[in-house]
């Protein structure tokens, strides 16, 4: 038989799945053991190197480096330095999806992502770069720059957002050529405050680019989230409350992990709704 390798099943040991993930877990919660992965993922160090930058005792630092090398999230290499293990940088990849939930627990507390699909959960960490919005001024700040700094395109999912200025500046971003794309529910109406205090004119323009195809629509009963963006900036991106509804407080961001997170679930929804 050529070339093969047979690997033990690490399942057949006495330790069984959830002691390892717990074994993981608890070496992943020591503050100092974190910072030490975090250096050896720039590069490989001796225990000294180490003990300096973190201004860790020789004591500690070996401590934690022998309990790191154990858990093989970091192996020791024929100088005598120390790198972080392939299992050691994946295990460092998830943990800013933590971060995201931990930073940010009073809002999750109240807030749910049960109903996202999975593949975008696991992603969470993407939004690391997001920041809370806690003024209702910061949210239509943010809305009317989206739509004004807009060259390519902006997108939705929810019911559209804003004052009935935000319309004009919808209308002024088609005309100079910006691709509009929006996820409504079924049911929506606008204002009639808003629909009263917009020009008559607006509202044709909106029509003939919907005419045009430079601004399309898809309509659905329930949402899981609700954000705008453009091509540079999510403006609001907000998850669900307890009783099933959206708030306006939710998160911003112009880090281009959260953009394209964003970016990625909306063609997801937009492929799935008819």
């Amino acid at each position: 038989m050529l070339g093969v390798f047979l690997y033990p099943n690490e399942n057949d040991g006495p330790e069984s799945t959830m002691e390892r993930l717990c074994d993981l877990l608890f070496e992943l919660s020591n503050e100092d053991r974190l910072k030490i992965l975090d250096e050896l993922r720039k590069e490989n160090l001796k225990l000294s190197h180490i003990s300096q930058r973190l201004n860790f005792t020789a004591q500690e630092t070996s401590r934690n480096i022998a309990r790191l090398v154990d858990a093989k999230l970091v192996t020791r290499t024929t100088d005598g330095s120390y790198e972080i293990s392939p299992y050691g940088i994946q295990a460092m990849r998830l943990i800013p999806a933590y971060q995201f939930l931990s930073i940010n627990r009073n809002y999750f507390y109240e807030h749910s992502l049960e109903n996202l699909p999975d593949k975008f959960v696991s992603r969470i960490g993407e939004l690391n770069g997001c920041k809370p919005i806690t003024q209702l001024l910061d949210v239509f700040g943010n809305i009317e720059r989206v739509f004004k700094e807009a060259e390519e395109y902006y997108l939705y999912i929810g019911e559209p957002l804003g004052l009935s200025s935000t319309l004009l500046l919808v209308a002024e971003a088609l005309d100079r050529g910006v691709k509009a794309r929006g996820i409504e529910p079924i049911d929506y109406e606008w204002p009639d405050e808003i629909r009263e205090s917009v020009p008559k004119e607006t509202w044709l323009k909106i029509a003939e680019h919907k005419t045009q195809g430079s601004l399309r629509q898809k309509y659905q009963k329930k949402f899981d989230i609700t954000f705008l963006m453009n091509e540079k900036e999510v403006a609001t991106l907000n998850f669900l409350n307890p009783g099933g509804e959206f708030e306006y407080f939710g998160f911003t961001s112009t880090d281009r992990k959260a953009v394209e997170w964003c970016k990625d679930l909306f063609e997801y929804y937009w492929e799935k709704v008819e």
